[in-house]
């Protein structure tokens, strides 16, 4: 064998790991066990001793431990003590936990049994396809942090009254059960989180008082087939159908008492007409279910605003994460920000993919550039210009036309029928896998080196091959055909089944004219630095050409109303007749196959072009479960240090609980601070100017704003020209409110105590423009 030169390929391959169990028998006395909460490391023990004892009272007496029962508690606690001796690490016993499990072990909580059963059904599923590592050995979830605030309640308080509720009852009291009943909650989502959150409500009855308690549920989204395998309230005869309607009625079926009020509008700015803050002052808690940061931003920065507690958690794969939000006592979602996600190199995406991630990028680009961008610039253009005619005389007289270019190379090449569709998608063909390969290599031969002496063409860049077209190939004629359908779709072309077939298309492709590769001068990009141009030069050369492919389509009468409109595609991945996915699948894979990278199927595409974060019932039950914990402490009014946040990822196993972060709170001078929960208040009237409310801020609350901003609106910076004559001009002038708002919100700022420093930030500032608008 030749010893190694250069280039070549490394795959990565994962080597199956074998774990090994300890007999039961070993482990009821020697527990291995996940601790989820360090704050509690030796809780594990003693469930581990409870649990054992509770399984011997049951042996012995043929019953569970009374509900409240004192004697049957100290008989547990006795029976745990004994077998705590025997464990081999002689643990400390907690007696207040061995009480607890005695109290309630007649008892169900549902909110608990979810994330416990969330876990469990993973390790079930890792048993069954040996994918992912298992748990070893044991895993001990408690509750603790939500009944002991009810030491002191009376036995009364837990005893059965005969209803769906008696299980729940026996945990945590019949007072608690009837907050639950009453409270009004905003759930923001109806998918596969959403979903399970809507269970959970109707096991704890929330929202079902007949005096007060509604359930609001909103989602704008249709049920997609691909929704099925894990939002469980969906069945196939629901597809197409409103998710949260759906998800209202199916709930309705589980608890029929339950009032729920589904809506269809989005969450967002343009809905605050509907979402108002007298909707959200309503809400005794928000609970989200989004898939997206952006809109956890939003309906957290509305649930501070108006002072609401809010209960956030999020999937992807096998991790999940709650965080607990609370008015007063913790930092807020937006108190934080992620690392922007690192963005594929412009320059990787368009000439040197080296992973089936950048080839789908690349056909999902090319989707939005030929089906979604140029069909809304077209159609921008013509809005503007009326008339061929009127265009075709600016361009000769010189004047310059944003994006005339681009739209007149659209008007000459309009395809009239479905055999010029098909021509058109064999030429992108040859353009894309063929011609751009060819120019790579032209510009960058096999053998060319950098300055240092290295070959250019060495990982991460791989060369690419040209594809000859062959429409015997499955992968080639399912690129013609999918972006065929595609150009028929933007152009309003019809076509019919006997259209689609084989031998339609290979007779009208062989009749099309394929131009020879020529080779061009044009510059390949390779800084991975370098941004994607927002503008391609127009040389003599183009305006030359504009003006020769008007003047035909103007010889040839293609002017008409109908030749100015494209249609503009939006891109869906849930609609399999769409063939959205097929022409990115298609284009991407023979991108791969000409840089020799593993293909992907249709379902693994669809995943990546389309940002599906993946989501699995298991790790939903479990966050759901989870978050329901949370809201029952927030209806009891706990203490901050019962709330947890909690991060797991179900495949290693890991399961942390966290304490909330407690709210910071900033010093602005002289003793005067806020935290992210307070907002000052000013009443202002008519002729309420500029410098009357300054005055009002530094009169109520004694320090003097320098800085008055809306939005991004600046109101008042001294050292702007023209702002010192803003003082003089009333609120009303100067502040812009919706036509039924009755206040704005503003951000002031402070003097530093140095000039050196830069201005102390402020708490927002309500004005209301009158004191009866309150």
């Amino acid at each position: 064998m030749d010893p190694y030169q250069h280039g070549g390929l490394a795959i990565q391959i994962k080597i199956p790991q074998s774990f090994c169990f300890e007999r039961l028998e070993k482990q009821l006395m020697d527990p291995k066990y996940l601790i989820a909460d360090f704050s509690k490391p030796e809780a594990s023990l003693s469930i581990h001793s409870a649990m054992l004892a509770l399984d011997t009272f049951q042996e012995k007496h043929c019953r569970l431990p009374n509900i409240r029962c004192l004697q049957d508690a100290e008989e547990m606690r006795t029976l745990a003590a004994s077998i705590n001796e025997n464990l081999q690490s002689k643990p400390l016993l907690d007696k207040h936990l061995v009480k607890w499990l005695s109290w309630t072990a007649r008892g169900f909580l549902p909110p608990l049994a979810a994330a416990m059963g969330g876990i469990i059904s993973q390790e079930v599923l890792k048993a069954v396809s040996e994918k992912f590592s298992p748990l070893q050995q044991w895993l001990f979830l408690d509750a603790m942090d939500i009944v002991n605030p009810l030491d002191q309640n009376s036995q009364e308080e837990f005893l059965p009254r005969g209803d769906r509720y008696d299980a729940l009852r026996a945990c945590i009291g019949d007072n608690f059960c009837r907050k639950i009943h009453s409270l009004n909650i905003f759930l923001v989502g109806c998918g596969a989180i959403g979903c399970e959150m809507l269970k959970n409500f109707a096991l704890l009855g929330a929202g079902s008082d007949s005096q007060r308690g509604l359930i609001t549920v909103t989602d704008p989204d249709l049920i997609e087939k691909s929704n099925l395998n894990r939002q469980f309230l969906f069945r196939p005869y629901h597809i197409q159908k409103p998710k949260s309607c759906t998800a209202a009625a199916v709930t309705l079926s589980i608890n029929p008492q339950l009032k729920i009020d589904p809506r269809l509008d989005k969450v967002c700015p343009a809905t605050e007409n509907i979402y108002t803050d007298d909707f959200y002052s309503k809400q005794d808690v928000i609970v989200t279910a989004l898939d997206n940061v952006e809109a956890r931003r939003y309906v957290d920065s509305r649930s501070v605003s108006n002072i609401r507690p809010l209960l956030d958690s999020g999937t992807m794969g096998t991790k999940g994460h709650t965080e607990v939000i609370l008015p007063q006592l913790t930092e807020s979602y937006n108190s934080y920000r992620d690392p922007p996600d690192e963005e594929i190199p412009f320059c990787t995406l368009k000439s040197f993919p080296a992973t089936i991630e950048h080839t789908i990028q690349w056909a999902r680009d090319k989707f939005e550039s030929s089906f979604t961008h140029k069909p809304s610039l077209y159609n921008k253009f013509w809005k503007t210009h009326s008339s061929v005619q009127e265009v075709l005389q600016k361009i000769k007289s010189c004047e310059s036309l944003e994006g005339c270019f681009h739209v007149v190379k659209l008007l000459s090449r309009k395809p009239r029928c479905w055999s010029k569709c098909l021509e058109l998608a064999r030429l992108k063909f040859e353009k894309y896998f063929n011609h751009k390969a060819q120019q790579l290599l032209h510009s960058f031969p096999l053998d060319t080196r950098l300055k240092d002496g290295s070959l250019f063409w060495q990982s991460p860049k791989r060369p690419p091959t040209p594809i000859e077209f062959d429409i015997e190939d499955p992968l080639h004629f399912s690129f013609i055909l999918s972006a065929a359908k595609l150009y028929a779709d933007v152009y309003s072309i019809k076509f019919t089944e006997k259209d689609l077939s084989l031998d339609m298309i290979q007779n009208t492709l062989s009749g099309v004219n394929v131009s020879e590769f020529t080779p061009s001068n044009k510059i390949v990009e390779t800084d991975e630095n370098a941004k994607k141009p927002d503008q391609i030069p127009v040389s003599s050369e183009d305006e030359r050409l504009a003006v020769m492919q008007l003047e035909r389509v103007v010889a040839e009468g293609r002017t008409s109303q109908e030749d100015l409109q494209m249609k503009t595609l939006s891109f869906e991945k849930d609609d399999d007749r769409n063939e959205h996915i097929n022409f990115i699948t298609a284009a991407s894979n023979l991108r791969a196959h000409m840089y020799c990278i593993e293909p992907a199927d249709r379902l693994k595409t669809k995943r990546i072009a389309g940002k599906i974060i993946p989501a699995i019932a298991t790790a939903t039950a479990a966050v759901s479960g989870l978050v329901a914990l949370e809201l029952i402490k927030v209806v009891g009014g706990h203490p901050f240090e019962a709330y947890k946040n909690c991060f797991f990822n179900l495949a290693i196993p890991i399961i942390v609980f966290t304490e909330t972060a407690e709210v910071k709170r900033t010093q602005i001078r002289n003793g005067i601070s806020f935290t992210i929960w307070d907002r000052w208040t000013i009443y202002g009237k008519e002729d309420f100017t500029l410098l009357d409310f300054i005055n009002a801020v530094k009169e109520q609350y004694g320090i003097e704003p320098t800085m008055v901003v809306q939005g991004v609106k600046m109101l008042y910076i001294p050292v702007m020209p023209g702002h010192a004559k803003r003082l003089k001009l009333t609120m009303h002038k100067l502040v812009k409110a919706g036509a039924d708002r009755k206040y704005v919100d503003l951000t002031v700022s402070f003097a530093p105590e140095t000039e050196e420093d830069e201005d102390l930030p402020g708490p927002p500032v309500r004005y209301y423009f009158s004191k009866e608008s309150n």
